[in-house]
C-alpha cells in the first residue's frame, strides 16, 4: 500500500480544520518538519529548538530555505525584535556558493539578498536596532564590514521614519570617522558618506575626502543605485551640490576636480561655462605677459571647441556659435600676431580695429567675437574701405558672400558719400578726408563699384540719386525700368492695360 508522507497528511488536515480546532498546530508542525528536511536533521531534534533558533538555521541557507523560513514566521509567535536578531547573525556569519557580488567577509550576503530576507520581519526599525548593535557589540570588525552595516542599518531607519535610530547612528558614524582617518581608511569613508546618502548631516566626511585629496575616490564610490532607498535623482542632486561646494570651499582653484564632478553628473551646462572660464583666464594670463607666447592661445582655443561642443548638446545655438567665434580669433591671433594683438580688446579698440582691416574675413571674424556683426557696425567697415579703390572690389565680393547687404546700410553709405561731395565738414570731419582730386576720384569709383552689387534697380537709383554724383546710373537704370512692364490693371468693360511702375 502506498503511503503518504507525514507533512502531506498534515498539510491535508491543516486544510480540513477550521481555526481554534487544530489548523494552526498542523501548520506549526508541518512548518518544522520542512524545516528539518532542509537542515537535514531529525524532527525530534529541529522539535526541541526554539523557533528563532530555526529561523537562523535556515537563513544561513540563504537562497536555498527562503520559502521554509517564511513559513516558519508565519506559523510560529517570534518576537520582531527576535526576527531581526536571528537575521542579523545569519548576515554576520551566513555564506553564498559561488555568488557574485557578496559583501566583504565575513558579510557574505548581498544586499538584495538581506533586504528579500528582512521582509520577514514585520518592523524595519527592529532590522535598523540588531544591526546598529552588531556594529557596537562586535568586536575587531573589519572597517568595510562595519560601514556597509552602518548603511543597511540607515536604509531600514529611514524606511521606518525612526528619527532616534537615525540620530544614534549618525553620531556612531560621527565617532568612527575619526579612526578611518588615523588609518587612511579614506575609502571606506567615501563608501560610508555615497551609500548612506545623507549628504547634510554627514557634510564633514566630504569635506574630509576632499581636504585630502580623495576626490577620485570619492566619484568612484558614488553610484545611484545606492542611493536608491530615496528618490535617485533627489539623491544625485543632493550629492552634486554637496560635493560641489566642500569643492569651492576647499579647493576654489582646483578647477580640473571640479571638472571632474561635471562629467560624473554630465552637467554638460556647468562644464561649458567652466571651459569659458578658464579660457579666459588663460586669454588673461597671455595678455598680461610681456613675452607672448601662443602654448596659453592653443590651450585656450581647445577649451572654447570642448565647450562649444557642449552647447551644441544642449541646443545652445547662440553659445556655441559665441564660443567657435572666439575660438577663430584665437587662431587668427595666433596666425598673424604682429602687429597689434586682436585679443582682450575693449569694444571701442574692437571697432577700431575692425575698421582698420584690409581683408573681410579678418573683420567679420572679429565682429563675430567681439558680438559686433551688426549692420549699423559694417556701415563705418565699409566706408572707410571706399578710400581704398584697390581693396574695395574683393572686400565687397567676400562680403555679399557671407552678409546680405541691407537698404538701410546702403543709404546711410550714399548719405555719407554727399556729405563729402557736398559738405565735407561738420560731424563728416571724423572721417577721413580726401584733399585731392584724385582721392575725389577714387570715392567715386569705390561707390560704383558698390551700386553694382545692387540688383534692385529702383534701390540703385534712390542710393545714386541720394549720393549725387551718378547722372549715367541713374539714366541707365530709368531705361532699364522703362523696359519693364508695369502691373496689369483689368478694368470693367474696358481691356487690360499697363500701368508703369515708375
Amino acid at each position: 500500500m502506498h503511503r503518504k508522507p507525514c507533512f502531506l497528511i498534515l498539510e491535508s488536515l491543516a486544510t480540513k480544520c477550521r481555526d481554534g480546532c487544530g489548523r494552526g498546530l498542523c501548520d506549526r508542525i508541518v512548518s518544522v518538519v520542512k524545516t528539518a528536511k532542509v537542515l537535514c536533521i531529525s524532527f525530534s531534534e529541529a522539535f526541541e529548538k526554539r523557533p528563532v533558533e530555526l529561523l537562523q538555521l535556515l537563513s544561513l541557507k540563504a537562497q536555498d530555505s527562503f520559502t521554509e523560513a517564511k513559513l516558519l514566521v508565519q506559523t510560529h509567535t517570534i518576537p520582531p525584535a527576535r526576527v531581526a536578531h536571528g537575521l542579523v547573525a545569519a548576515h554576520r556569519g551566513g555564506y553564498l556558493d559561488s555568488q557574485k557580488e557578496e559583501g566583504p567577509a565575513p558579510l557574505l550576503w548581498r544586499f538584495s539578498d538581506f533586504f528579500k530576507w528582512a521582509e520577514l520581519c514585520p518592523s524595519d526599525s527592529e532590522i535598523g536596532h540588531a544591526l546598529m548593535r552588531l556594529v557596537i557589540t562586535s568586536q575587531e570588525i573589519p572597517h568595510d564590514c562595519e560601514v556597509e552595516l552602518l548603511i543597511l542599518s540607515h536604509h531600514f531607519y529611514k524606511s521606518s521614519s525612526c528619527l532616534d535610530g537615525l540620530d544614534v547612528l549618525i553620531t556612531l558614524a560621527a565617532n568612527r570617522v575619526k579612526y578611518y582617518v588615523s588609518e587612511g581608511d579614506f575609502s571606506c569613508l567615501a563608501r560610508l558618506v555615497t551609500g548612506v546618502s545623507n549628504f547634510h548631516a554627514l557634510n564633514f566626511i566630504l569635506d574630509i575626502l576632499i581636504e585630502n585629496g580623495q576626490l577620485e575616490i570619492l566619484l568612484h564610490k558614488y553610484s545611484v543605485e545606492d542611493a536608491t532607498k530615496c528618490t535617485p535623482n533627489a539623491a544625485d542632486r543632493g550629492f552634486q551640490m554637496a560635493i560641489i561646494t566642500s569643492l569651492k570651499h576647499f579647493n576654489p582653484d582646483d578647477l580640473d576636480a571640479l571638472s571632474m564632478v561635471y562629467k560624473k553628473f554630465d552637467m554638460k551646462y556647468d562644464n561649458a561655462a567652466l571651459l569659458e572660464s578658464r579660457s579666459n583666464h588663460l586669454l588673461k594670463q597671455w595678455h598680461e605677459r610681456r613675452y607672448k607666447d601662443s602654448g596659453d592661445l592653443l590651450e585656450s582655443m581647445i577649451y572654447l571647441i570642448e565647450a562649444s561642443e557642449f552647447y551644441s548638446t544642449l541646443d545652445a545655438g547662440q553659445k556655441a556659435y559665441h564660443a567657435c567665434a572666439r575660438a577663430s580669433l584665437i587662431s587668427l591671433q595666433i596666425r598673424f600676431p604682429y602687429p597689434s594683438p586682436w585679443m582682450q580688446l575693449s569694444e571701442t579698440n574692437a571697432r577700431r580695429a575692425i575698421i582698420n582691416q584690409s581683408r573681410f574675413q579678418e573683420a567679420f571674424t572679429m565682429a563675430e567675437a567681439y558680438n559686433l556683426n551688426r549692420s549699423s557696425e559694417w556701415v563705418q567697415v565699409i566706408w572707410e574701405q571706399m578710400f581704398k579703390p584697390d581693396q574695395i572690389e574683393q572686400f565687397l565680393s567676400d562680403f555679399v558672400a557671407t552678409l546680405p547687404l541691407y537698404p538701410p546700410m546702403l543709404l546711410e553709405l550714399a548719405k555719407f558719400h554727399r556729405s563729402h561731395v557736398v559738405g565735407r565738414g561738420g560731424e563728416i570731419s571724423r572721417f577721413p578726408s580726401w584733399g585731392t582730386p584724385g582721392e575725389a576720384k577714387n570715392l567715386g569709383r569705390s561707390f560704383r563699384s558698390l551700386l553694382r552689387r545692387i540688383r534692385d534697380l529702383r534701390l540703385r537709383v534712390q542710393l545714386a540719386t541720394t549720393a549725387t554724383g551718378f547722372p549715367d546710373i541713374i539714366e541707365a537704370c530709368n531705361t532699364a525700368l522703362d523696359k519693364v512692364p508695369g502691373l496689369l490693371i483689368l478694368r470693367r468693360g474696358h481691356g487690360g492695360v499697363y500701368l508703369p511702375i515708375v
